[in-house]
């Protein structure tokens, strides 16, 4: 009875999947007439799309693909490896139909895990159900109670997010581990099954996100004392186990230290990967130091060690199991100060503080439900009927959120224009073939699609879809300003440093250079304090963890402006496809040559222009 019903609420879980994952799909077909492959760039989260460069790659084998005929043997890409493997395999089998499987695969997967988790705290089926779905609607929620403004709401975000690759990948392998501790005991524990699927895990989150990989490893060996004592981790006899993790680990993370390996430095550094000093460990550690002795930190911390306190003391049921959150919520605490003293390296540690967050939420969260499901068996709460109904009313909220998103985006005239004027520029592109295409674009959505589509002559792209050199960026830059007949101070102004809200920032810096130009309390471009007052004044108050703020200083910008009018421009790779966003003031500018003839098809920003010589082949098109 136990196996049918199990079986039961797993097809009801793909049933649910189902329901979230195809009104997503239907609502996007209902309000924009693009092809799958441009509409799955559009309409992945924020910039999740970048990610599908890398699963093509995986899918054809090819690492270090230049898209210019002019460039060989680069370095590789450096492959989130097991964050694309079966998105890449799909992806070989089923082209961009595998980018719509892997989203329907890992929403029933966060709901299976979940659903595992809450039948190890003896939760009946439909409540496990409930809850599961509880938590992957949580951000719906919180936009649906319009309750985003309330301080560290926002970090719930991550629990589960449809973003390609983080979190809607990434985060499966960290709730694994959940539910892997969650299946652990005394007795149980010590086994070689047990060590080689750690291992494994460990593995999975080195390549995916390696923040999840370091809680991990901190949280498990705070599991281990728990279970045993100190001693545990220096018994000879337990050696074999850890060896065998280890091994389980080296040899799944072969691919990972390869593509690391391999990988070309200044791609690294567009990562944002900074080398670690004493200078720059101090800052770290200070700030993280400074962040737990603030008011909230302790109220937090106080308020959920007095509940595990308690727990334990009157020995609740599952109080083992509620033990875990606890034991994960302080790996992840003690995570940030042993990564920042042990690495030689460091990427965007804002992470770290948002999974502060996300895992004393999810201990304040199973706290809860266990004490309010072990009260249902006196007091009656939810159950039959009314679970379904409130299952139901979840999935409304979560579908009307897409909903809400999609309808603003269509009564957005900028925004359709724009997409209506890429999904143009894609069909003369098509009309023409991507072996004769030499496109010239500043889009990333369509430099995206380009690449996914075997375009394989792109005269300019983004700095984390090509495994170029920072020098060879600079010199298609320049090509591209001096073939639009673009001037020094165009190009300059191109990437001047711009104020945001809370950081120095400017997407055409970033698109093209991501972290080498970060700007902030932590490190600045060689350091450099070469910036005006205001500027260095706002990057001074920038927190060492906001990476992602961006800003030239001036001897940069004097080397960019040396470089581009000492450029000796030649002519042999030039586009016979321009697409420009004339959004873009400065690319609003362009003078193009006479051989050049702006489609009909264009719309107010999205400017199409096709070489002359090709007109005879994408008249029909339109």
């Amino acid at each position: 009875m136990t196996k049918k019903s199990n079986i039961n609420s797993i097809l009801f879980l793909i049933l649910i999947s189902l329901s979230i994952f195809s009104f997503k799909w239907i609502i996007s077909y209902y309000y924009f007439q693009d092809s799958l492959s441009l509409k799955i760039i559009f309409d992945t989260p924020t910039d999740g799309y970048f990610y599908y460069i890398y699963t093509e790659a995986l899918s054809s084998l090819n690492f270090n693909e230049s898209f210019d005929p002019n460039i060989k043997d680069l370095n590789n890409v450096p492959l989130p490896f097991y964050a694309i493997i079966i998105s890449s395999i799909l992806f070989k089998l089923f082209g961009f139909y595998s980018i719509l499987m892997t989203e329907l695969i890992f929403i029933f997967i966060f709901l299976l895990i979940f659903f595992y988790i809450f039948k190890k705290f003896q939760f009946t089926n439909d409540i496990s159900i409930l809850l599961s779905l509880v938590l992957l609607a949580l951000p719906s929620i919180i936009v649906f109670l319009n309750l985003e403004s309330v301080p560290y709401l926002n970090s719930l975000n991550d629990i589960f997010f449809l973003r390609y690759t983080r979190p809607l990948v990434s985060n499966a392998f960290f709730y694994i581990f959940i539910l892997q501790l969650l299946s652990l005991n005394k007795e149980n524990t010590f086994n070689d099954k047990n060590f080689i699927l750690l291992g494994s895990i460990l593995a999975f989150s080195l390549s995916s996100f390696y923040y999840f990989f370091l809680i991990q490893l901190v949280s498990f060996v705070i599991f281990l004392i728990y279970q045993n004592n100190l001693r545990v981790l220096f018994e000879l006899k337990k050696f074999r186990y850890y060896i065998f993790s280890i091994i389980t680990f080296l040899v799944i993370s072969i691919p990972f230290f390869y593509f690391m390996i391999t990988s070309d430095p200044d791609y690294k550094e567009r990562l944002y990967l900074i080398d670690l000093d004493p200078e720059k460990k101090k800052i770290l550690l200070e700030y993280f130091f400074n962040k737990i002795l603030t008011i909230n930190f302790f109220i937090l911390f106080g308020l959920i060690t007095l509940l595990n306190f308690l727990n334990n003391y009157f020995k609740k049921k599952n109080f083992e199991k509620i033990n875990i959150f606890y034991i994960i919520f302080i790996g992840t605490i003690l995570s940030p100060f042993i990564f920042i003293s042990l690495s030689s390296k460091s990427s965007l540690l804002f992470y770290f503080p948002n999974l502060i967050i996300t895992n004393a939420f999810f201990y304040i969260f199973f706290f809860v439900v266990n004490y309010f499901y072990l009260m249902n068996k006196y007091l009656p709460l939810v159950k039959g009927k009314l679970i379904f109904i409130i299952i139901v009313f979840l999935i409304f909220i979560y579908n009307f959120n897409i909903y809400k998103s999609f309808k603003i985006k269509r009564l957005d005239n900028k925004y359709v224009s724009y997409r209506m004027g890429i999904h143009n520029a894609t069909q003369v592109i098509r009309s023409i073939g991507g072996d004769k295409t030499k496109l010239l674009t500043f889009d990333p959505r369509l430099m995206v699609w380009a690449i996914l589509n075997d375009v394989k002559n792109i005269n300019l792209l983004s700095g984390l879809l090509v495994p170029k050199t920072h020098n060879m960026i600079e010199n298609d830059l320049i090509e591209a300003f001096k073939f639009l007949d673009l001037d020094t101070n165009s190009f300059l102004n191109f990437f001047e440093n711009k104020k945001s809200s809370w950081r120095l920032f400017n997407h055409n810096t970033q698109l093209f250079f991501w972290g080498r130009y970060s700007a902030s309390s932590l490190k600045t471009y060689k350091n450099s304090k070469n910036f005006s007052t205001e500027e260095l004044n706002i990057i001074k108050k920038t927190s060492p963890l906001n990476v992602q703020s961006i800003a030239i200083p001036r001897e940069e910008f004097i080397r960019l402006e040396n470089k581009f009018n000492n450029y000796m421009y030649i002519d042999e790779n030039k586009p016979n496809i321009i697409v420009l966003n004339f959004h873009n003031n400065i690319l609003k500018k362009s003078n193009l040559k006479e051989n050049f003839q702006c489609k009909e098809n264009s719309t107010k920003n999205i400017k199409i222009f096709v070489n002359k010589e090709l007109q005879s082949k994408c008249q029909k098109t339109y």
